[in-house]
């Protein structure tokens, strides 16, 4: 009775020793898509900080639920769907490219800057530069013509004082 004690206790230790490491690693989140992952969300409390520079409550919780879909074996792609259909589209930081609107809204604003920038260079190109131009058009007298006028201009000085 006694060598099978032993010899029970000798497998159990054994499975222990081989099967930990092998339990261990199945717990082991892989930091560097964690942190990737962690870098594409945002924190959904209102501070409006990315969840990886955030540490309330909120972004402690959601670091859990990754932590834990990670340990599930979910993929990135997987994580952000199931953090969507929790948090809203929201959470990500950035729109997802497959979606045409989302793109639209974040390019927008760019193009209207840069539609108002080119539409105050017109209107001031055709102010300034025009009204430049337009004095550079004015006709110039020859000298000629200047001393004949000049003499016009003594002549009927002259008739009246």
């Amino acid at each position: 009775m006694r060598q099978k004690v032993i010899l029970l206790l000798a497998v159990l230790l054994l499975n222990l020793v081989f099967a930990l490491p092998a339990l261990a690693e199945e717990y082991v989140v892989d930091e560097k898509l964690f942190k990737e992952i962690e870098a594409n969300l945002m924190c959904t409390d209102g501070c409006g900080m990315y969840l990886k520079s955030c540490d309330n409550a909120t972004a402690q919780q959601m670091r859990a639920e990754i932590r834990q879909k990670l340990k599930e074996g979910m993929t990135p792609e997987q994580i952000y769907g199931y953090m969507i259909s929790i948090y809203g589209e929201e959470v990500m930081a950035a729109p997802p490219a497959s979606i045409p609107f989302n793109i639209a809204a974040w390019v927008t604003p760019f193009l209207a800057i840069l539609g108002g920038g080119l539409l105050i260079y017109t209107a001031l190109d055709k102010w300034v530069f025009y009204r430049k131009t337009a004095e550079s058009d004015t006709v110039l007298i020859d000298e000629a013509d200047l001393a004949e006028y000049e003499e016009l201009v003594d002549e009927e000085i002259k008739k009246y004082y």
